[in-house]
């Protein structure tokens, strides 16, 4: 008992020390100078050591990428190899990587005690000697920068919560102080550039102290002004050599600075004692004081005399063009609007009534925030019409973000869609931000949204009606301003009428419905969108291409398109590997027809031409963006299936 109240005493008395060292070195580094901040950060290093019964510390900075950790701070107890590089860190150290630039401490009281993913960081400390330790990310604003830690060599210690918390407190301390040193050095920098490209363009800067009415000025500034070297320059000095007519409006624009602060701009000449008159452009800043008074301007003078002389100069040709560009713009009003018609929408191309309609309905709801349902046929451009909205939209400042809801597994769609926190499941080492988190203040697109699973519709359902989702693993409701497009080539009614699909979601969703026509609807838009898929090929391939054979474009208007402009695009890149010279020439797919014996075909012969037929379009390329599958609007598994009971194979059997 008495030996147990010793060891009690002890660890109080350790952690005594260490909340009054972490006390200390706070204050230490309150208003430390910049120049002063690697030394304080080696002395505390070393405190910090000393005061864990640790062999080393150190502190390092992650590279821009985020890969490598370079040490620039450390501590070692004589006899310890400093603490090791690790110029690899996302390859050498998966696990530590991972939990620094997750923003998480890196704990480890003993080498066994990390996970099975661990094992690469385990033969790494091994390796480097270190038994026991910890790491603690250094982050400003934010982001993660580095990290600040110690370990043992030859020892295993248990690092308690306090003590983690306490080194957590150091790192941010850390952090702010080099933040402050990189700022000043950033400032010192921007400083020796701006005076270097001051000389170079002949500009001229001064900063005037209004309370004492001391201007300071470069020499380049004082040639401009006509002042000497040693010459003493106030306001009223500054103002005797503004040309006479202009010292009213300047005077004016002065006041006017001092009255609301912030930057002023003016142009205006000045008179040298010989007479020289010159053209000066100015910009400068005042600042004001607590009490809104003016206390500091700053500014740069820039000699323009040259620039007026021509623009005197060229004023009626300036004025002849003018009224030209007038003429023009009056005349271009027409094309302006056929350009838009046709290319105003993203890559949206075509001129027919049906896209024109469409076009039309994209350019009411982009404004608004309301859900937008677009429906219509596999390959008819509906991620193109979503991309429109969203750019002509208030939001089109910030990108969309993008979910197809086909190809995440059940099991992991909602994290993906909502987020998760830290040991929400097994395997979730640490937070995830949802697909929702991203796109607030944006456009999420939700594309096959019939393939969502039933309990995530419910989910879905409450980001519609309460602006709010919850992370797997938190119960605390995270508010998002989202707008939602969602997409489907699937009959939703009909999934709603089969219970597949709950019902007030699809109404909630169904609030500006947009059907894409399918190609057989937009024949006259063939030749345009040809000629749109061809430059875009002749571009990628380095094949330049003049004409197309009028031949071709009357058959691939003839043709009926099951995958719409999807399969159009793989017949033209088809026809542009296969062509050597500056007349394309393009095949329809070509259509199999399956001899029935008897005079109607059964539905399985139905089924089985139309999917051969589709196969064949895409070259057997059954998976991937504009595989057969997805022109069929079929999972890859199920066509398969389909093919199998059909008996269709690549390579029939002669």
């Amino acid at each position: 008992m008495h030996a147990l109240n010793a060891d009690i005493q002890t660890e109080l008395e350790e952690r005594l020390r260490f909340e009054t060292l972490l006390a200390a070195l706070s204050a230490r580094f309150v208003n430390l100078p910049p120049d002063r901040v690697d030394q304080e950060i080696e002395n505390a290093l070393r405190c910090l050591a000393e005061a864990l019964r640790a062999d080393r510390s150190a502190l390092g900075r992650l590279t821009e990428d985020g890969r490598d950790l370079v040490v620039t701070h450390s501590f070692a107890l004589p006899g310890i190899a400093a603490f090791p590089l690790f110029p690899s860190l996302a390859t050498e150290a998966p696990l530590l990587s991972r939990t620094l630039l997750s923003g998480q401490p890196f704990v480890m009281a003993r080498l066994a005690d990390l996970p099975p993913e661990g094992e690469q960081d385990r033969r790494l400390f091994a390796d480097r000697e270190i038994v026991s330790g910890m790491v603690i990310p250094l982050v400003v604003g934010g982001r993660v920068i580095g990290g600040v830690g110690c370990s043992l060599a030859r020892g295993e210690r248990e690092w308690p919560e306090p003590v983690v918390r306490g080194m957590r407190l150091i790192a941010d301390v850390f952090a702010n102080a080099l933040a402050r040193q990189d700022a000043d050095r950033a400032l010192r920098e921007s400083e020796e550039r701006m005076r270097l490209a001051a000389e170079a363009a002949q500009i001229g800067l001064w900063a005037w102290d209004i309370p004492h009415d001391a201007i300071w000025a470069s020499d380049r500034a004082r040639a401009l002004y006509g002042a000497q070297p040693d010459e003493p320059v106030n306001f009223r000095r500054f103002m005797t050599c503004v040309h006479p007519e202009d010292r009213t409006r300047v005077d004016d624009a002065i006041r006017n600075a001092f009255r609301h602060g912030g930057e002023f701009r003016e142009e205006y000449r000045v008179v040298h004692p010989d007479g020289v008159v010159r053209w000066l452009h100015v910009v400068s800043s005042c600042q004001l004081d607590a009490e809104s008074q003016p206390a500091r301007m700053v500014g740069a003078s820039l000699d323009v005399t040259e620039r007026r002389d021509h623009e005197t100069r060229f004023r009626n040709a300036l004025e002849e063009v003018r009224r030209l560009q007038a003429q023009l713009q009056r005349e271009n009003l027409y094309l302006q609007q056929k350009v838009r018609s046709s290319q105003g929408h993203g890559r949206v191309v075509g001129q027919s009534p049906a896209i024109v309609r469409v076009l039309a309905q994209v350019e009411q709801v982009a404004p608004t925030a309301s859900s937008v349902l677009l429906l219509g046929e596999t390959g008819t451009g509906k991620e193109l019409l979503a991309t429109a909205i969203h750019e002509l939209s208030p939001r089109r400042d910030r990108a969309v973000v993008r979910v197809n809801c086909a190809t995440i597994p059940a099991a992991l769609i909602e994290s993906e869609l909502f987020g998760r926190e830290k040991g929400a499941y097994t395997g979730a080492l640490a937070r995830q931000i949802g697909r929702f988190e991203m796109a607030n203040g944006s456009t999420i697109f939700l594309d096959e949204i019939s393939e969502l699973p039933p309990e995530s519709q419910a989910k879905l359902l409450r980001v519609l009606q309460e602006k709010e989702i919850e992370r797997l693993g938190s119960p605390k409701p995270v508010k998002v301003d989202v707008r939602v497009i969602a997409a489907t080539n699937r009959d939703l009614a009909r999934a709603v009428a089969e219970g597949r699909f709950r019902e007030d979601l699809y109404y909630r969703l169904n609030v500006f419905p947009i059907t894409a026509p399918p190609l057989r609807e937009r024949r006259e838009d063939i030749p345009l969108l040809v000629w749109a898929f061809v430059e875009e090929f002749s571009k990628a391939m380095g094949k330049p291409i003049q004409a197309v054979a009028k031949a071709s474009l009357r058959a691939l208007q003839q043709y009926a398109w099951p995958g719409n402009v999807r399969e159009l695009r793989n017949a033209i890149e088809r026809a542009m590997i296969l062509t050597s010279g500056p007349m394309l020439r393009i095949d329809p797919p070509s259509v199999v027809s399956v001899p029935v014996s008897r005079g109607l075909a059964t539905l399985a012969e139905v089924e089985r031409e139309h999917i051969q037929r589709v196969l064949e379009s895409t070259r057997w390329r059954i998976r991937g963006a504009g595989g057969a599958a997805e022109i069929l609007g079929l999972p890859p598994t199920t066509l398969e299936s389909r093919m199998a009971k059909l008996g269709l194979r690549r390579h029939p059997p002669r």
